[in-house]
């Protein structure tokens, strides 16, 4: 009895010891404006849930701290600059043009996948409204 006592708490403790272990939370920064730096590449596009994968990028983007987003094309190895900028749980795109007027375009986004990935949902009207990025080194 003393041995099937013995037996049953060490089972107990090793599954215990697994589950505590297993649930560690991993940390995930929850500040949108500093998750989203670095250099990503689109890998889905489509209307949210029908998604297509992009077998060729042509580009990645790479957010900066200064709310500058570079855009690289991978062929001509040349940058686009625009400027960046996140505000509740919308991301803002703007372009300036010759006459000094701002154009935008807006976000919805959403990371994932521990903010490996994040989705960005246009909203506008446009062919693909949905994008899945990837972040790269």
């Amino acid at each position: 009895m003393k041995n099937l006592k013995a037996i049953f708490l060490l089972t107990f403790l090793i599954g215990w010891a697994l589950i505590t272990s297993s649930c560690q939370k991993v940390d995930v920064e929850p500040d949108p404006a500093k998750a989203i730096l670095g250099k990503w590449e689109i890998i889905e596009m489509g209307n949210w849930p029908n998604m297509e994968p992009v077998v060729n990028p042509v580009a990645y983007s790479e957010y900066l701290v200064d709310s500058v987003l570079r855009e690289c094309d991978y062929e001509k190895q040349t940058y686009f600059t625009k400027k960046y900028w996140i505000d509740d749980s919308l991301l803002y795109e703007g372009i300036y043009r010759e006459n000094g007027y701002l154009l935008t375009i807006r976000y919805r986004y959403e990371f994932f996948d521990k903010n490996n990935k994040l989705r960005l949902d246009l909203q506008a009207l446009g062919i693909y409204n949905s994008f899945i990025y990837k972040r790269i080194e």
